[in-house]
């Protein structure tokens, strides 16, 4: 299928930027990032996918973040004949690589970002995929009615991220499986890393509210305060992080890979060094209990 990409975008400055997501109401903020970044500005030209990667032999983006898909569909148990929302589902490349490896009947892709909804629809031709505009803390699916909820690196951004799992709960029916990757914040000692200031400043920027900032012990507990059973939490930054990273170093190192990408976005990647140092990449998964 040929890549659909966008025009090359008019330079903003970084104050125009700024101005317009301060202006903007939350959710608009989120459509104001994706506006703005298109999809010329994905870490690789072949594909639309975001995500991180699961970097495990190989040093192709394309590869890598499939190989994430496919972790996060093993966690929830994805086979044919299940029902599945995805809440949070970027520019759909997530949806097409399930649809195709794992043959649901039905997967609901919801975002609450128009222009990554309309990208998705415009090259789906999958009739399994719905593209769905929505609130992934108010799913507007009925009680019981899905059989595996999955969100790939999204679930930080929600407001809140409890507000989501207790949704998740509602419309999976018993037995259903949640999975989950997502960004949480380091815990050393006992103590959740929130990074002072600077911290607040930089969820701000990425759209974290301050209620999700809690490590995997509080995620744990909220899960299980919710009413999920079997819950499996575990950090794979190992295998993410570190391969991201060499990634999109030697992308930015090459003037001619890196020259489709926004001023602004280059500028910031090149100074950014290591984003996550103070967070942990976890897969989350959990069960609503059968009945009897």
């Amino acid at each position: 299928m040929t890549m659909m990409r966008d025009e090359p975008a008019r330079p903003m400055s970084a104050f125009g930027l700024l101005a317009r997501l301060i202006a903007a109401k939350r959710r608009d903020r989120a459509d104001l990032c994706y506006e703005f970044m298109g999809t010329r500005n994905c870490p690789a030209e072949d594909c639309t996918y975001l995500n991180l990667g699961f970097w495990r032999d190989t040093d192709d983006y394309r590869t890598a973040a499939e190989a994430l898909v496919d972790v996060l569909g093993d966690a929830a148990g994805i086979a044919a004949g299940h029902v599945v929302v995805d809440a949070g589902c970027g520019f759909g490349d997530q949806d097409l690589r399930l649809a195709t490896t794992r043959d649901p009947a039905r997967i609901h892709a919801m975002n609450v970002t128009q222009v990554q909804l309309d990208h998705a629809r415009a090259r789906n031709a999958d009739p399994r995929i719905d593209y769905v505009k929505g609130s992934a803390t108010a799913m507007p699916f009925g009680d019981g009615a899905i059989d595996k909820v999955v969100s790939l690196e999204a679930a930080f951004h929600f407001d809140t991220r409890a507000d989501f799992l207790r949704e998740s709960f509602r419309v999976l029916r018993p037995g259903g499986r949640l999975a989950v990757i997502d960004l949480v914040p380091l815990e050393r000692n006992g103590r959740v890393e929130t990074g002072g200031l600077r911290g607040r400043m930089e969820r701000w920027a990425s759209q974290t509210p301050e209620a999700n900032v809690y490590g995997m012990t509080g995620y744990r507990a909220l899960l299980e305060r919710i009413g999920f059973v079997d819950c499996e939490l575990r950090s794979i930054a190992e295998h993410v992080v570190p391969g991201y990273l060499a990634f999109m170093r030697k992308l930015l190192a090459d003037p001619i890979a890196s020259a489709r990408l926004h001023p602004l976005i280059r500028q910031g990647m090149q100074r950014a060094g290591n984003p996550f140092e103070k967070s942990d990449y976890i897969l989350v998964a959990a069960t609503k209990p059968s009945l009897g």
